[in-house]
């Protein structure tokens, strides 16, 4: 190449120190003393660079790419979303008087504030990363001509114009809270006038976080009561036996072992266990760590037992145990509420039609003024999910959603939510108050098989006591930690 300052030599060697081609005028009047090196390498050495930042280029290019195809994806699936919840309300709002019509725009403005600032901060991102794309664009364009004019000069002269730096990918992940948001329209009761109820609410869906998992020395977790974080009593019906456990690393440390059948617990404000034992004795394992009879039913028997936060005692009773199915004209299926000395407050048998309400009330709950019930309909737990009010009330039933349902057991979460395990669909079902599905959670995918107990203790974990397959008659139950995110 010709030297650029005397025209009529050739350059034949390339100043490291001044950082250019010389010629041998150069090198006796001007860069006499200098380094040097072959011409040719130097050469090869900015096109071995340039490729480089080239292949960089095109990688950084390719993230930029997928970084902007996600948030268009996000943007277009958080704007659908938003869009269907907000043409709900707005049907909702045409289809009830002008009362709720204040509530309805009130929802707008919660939904609004759950979607707008994540869609400014979507579509700021999408400016920056579509900026970014384009200046990645013009800068391969330019290193593409260069490399392609094949004149050393331009190579030489580009290489001393090189930006070989590289955009660096928004370090901040955009949490987009509208997609784990959920519309459910609500049902008008006679005796709830809530404006929620009456036109609905806006629920965060619940996402489920395996902790941990502990293995149990029962083929199945009959019923779990947690008396804190790492320390609950557990029964196997199969072994008939009661244990106080630890949850140590992934094993269940046993400190106390009861022989006794034990159906269901539950934990009295003086931490007293009642429990459930399928005889006509409600047994009561008192502080001092004995067993003693609470309440005689005879001859009915007690399948269940809850006590609410205000300490009543509610009992589910039957004439047999093992329940039968059809419940026969004279069978007996009955929840009654006894106060603290035993002393029966109120019966729930029939409705106000003479119907019966229950075919077996396996597992019982309340919150707030509605008490909860699982109502177990064939042999195999097959059955439904009840509401009822204080005044024995049917307000609403939840059969599942869509397939057939098998509730084992219920619990509630300070928050409000009904959790409902369907130990054959291996799933917990995510209600609101008002009996409505929020979400159904198959759990298989983490581990959790057959569940059947369950209890949140007071940092809201859930502790979810599982069977086993039939088939495996060795196999030992494990009990689950799980966290709602």
């Amino acid at each position: 190449m010709p030297c650029t300052i005397h025209s009529n030599q050739i350059c034949c060697a390339f100043c490291t120190d001044c950082d250019q081609p010389v010629c041998m005028d150069c090198l006796i009047i001007s860069h006499k003393k200098h380094e040097y090196r072959k011409l040719n390498e130097v050469y090869d050495t900015a096109i071995s660079e340039m490729k480089d930042l080239q292949n960089k280029l095109e990688s950084c290019y390719q993230l930029f790419v997928d970084e902007n195809e996600n948030l268009e994806k996000l943007l277009i699936d958080g704007e659908k979303n938003y869009k269907e919840i907000k043409d709900k309300i707005l049907l909702t709002e045409k289809e009830i008087k002008e009362t709720v019509s204040k509530y309805a725009k009130e929802l707008l403005e919660n939904l609004e504030s759950k979607w707008k600032p994540t869609q400014i901060k979507i579509i700021t991102e999408l400016f920056t990363t579509q900026k970014t794309k384009e200046d990645l664009v013009a800068r391969k364009e330019r290193l593409k001509k260069t490399l392609q004019s094949h004149q050393a000069s331009e190579i030489f002269s580009s290489r001393k114009k090189l930006d070989k730096t590289l955009p660096e990918k928004s370090g901040e992940t955009i949490k987009c809270d509208i997609l784990k948001t959920k519309f459910l329209s609500g049902n008008i009761f006679e005796k709830q006038n809530r404006r929620s109820t009456i036109f609905g609410d806006l629920y965060a869906v619940p996402d489920l976080e395996l902790v941990g998992s502990y293995q149990s020395d029962f083929q199945y977790v009959e019923t779990i009561q947690n008396f804190n974080s790492n320390t609950a009593f557990i029964a196997g019906c199969f072994e008939s036996k009661l244990q106080k456990v630890t949850f140590e690393e992934n094993n269940v440390k046993v400190e106390e072992d009861y022989n006794i059948y034990v159906c269901n617990l539950a934990k009295l404000k003086n931490d007293e266990i009642l429990l459930s034992t399928g005889e006509s004795e409600l047994q009561v394992y008192s502080i001092d760590k004995q067993f003693k009879p609470f309440k005689s039913f005879s001859p009915f028997k007690s399948v269940s037992v809850h006590v609410s936060k205000t300490n009543e005692i509610f009992v589910g009773l039957t004439e047999c145990y093992p329940v039968t199915y059809p419940a026969k004209e004279d069978s007996v299926r009955k929840v009654v509420i006894l106060n603290t000395d035993g002393d029966i407050q109120h019966t729930y048998e029939y409705d106000k039609e003479s119907k019966r309400l229950f075919s077996n009330p396996h597992r019982i709950i309340t919150l707030n003024d509605t008490i909860y019930i699982i109502d177990s309909q064939k042999k195999k737990n097959e059955g439904r999910v009840m509401g009822l009010d204080y005044g024995g009330k049917l307000i609403w039933t939840y059969n599942g959603c869509g397939i057939k349902f098998y509730p084992y057991d219920i619990s509630a979460t300070s928050s409000g939510m009904i959790l409902v395990l369907d130990e054959d669909n291996h799933a917990i079902h995510v209600l609101n108050y008002a009996g409505e599905v929020i979400v159904c959670k198959v759990v298989k995918s983490l581990g959790i098989e057959l569940p059947i107990s369950i209890d949140i203790d007071k940092n809201g974990m859930l502790w979810i006591g599982c069977n086993t397959w039939k088939i495996d008659k060795k196999a030992k139950a494990k009990i689950f930690c799980v966290q709602l995110v």
